[in-house]
């Protein structure tokens, strides 16, 4: 494909990663969301001494690719006295009630608290606690 065209199916650099990890998943995320992509540079012998890995895109995808690769960040709330005093949930390490219970997981939740949600698909909610940074099972 000549490197000058500008047209609709034109393939553009999204961005570039010096690590092969966050460069496949990256890949993987935009695959996800339906967002045909590919990279190059990503069999360096000699790691970023060589440039780094380039994630592509084609022209018209280049926004909702890079929606797609902003990070999420979910809501949380600390509990108010009330709150706890309802639910009556304390941190078993610490003690305090500043912790959020659920039972799906997020997306800005990390691989590991995923796969316990969907795989061991628990019967109590699991918790963390946003004082100590505990995770625990719920009552």
């Amino acid at each position: 494909m000549n490197s000058s065209s500008s047209g609709p199916s034109s393939v553009v650099l999204l961005t570039s990663f010096t690590d092969n990890i966050a460069a496949h998943l990256a890949k993987n995320q935009l695959e996800a969301a339906g967002i045909p992509c590919f990279l190059s540079n990503e069999n360096r012998p000699y790691g970023a001494m060589l440039g780094a890995v380039r994630l592509f895109v084609r022209a018209p995808d280049v926004a909702a690719a890079q929606e797609a690769l902003q990070p999420r960040h979910s809501v949380m709330h600390a509990l108010s006295d009330e709150a706890e005093a309802a639910t009556g949930v304390r941190c078993p390490r610490c003690q305090h009630p500043d912790v959020m219970c659920r039972h799906q997981p997020q997306p800005s939740d990390n691989l590991f608290v995923k796969l316990r949600l969907w795989l061991l698909a628990p019967e109590k909610p699991q918790c963390h606690c946003f004082q100590c940074g505990f995770d625990f099972e719920g009552e």
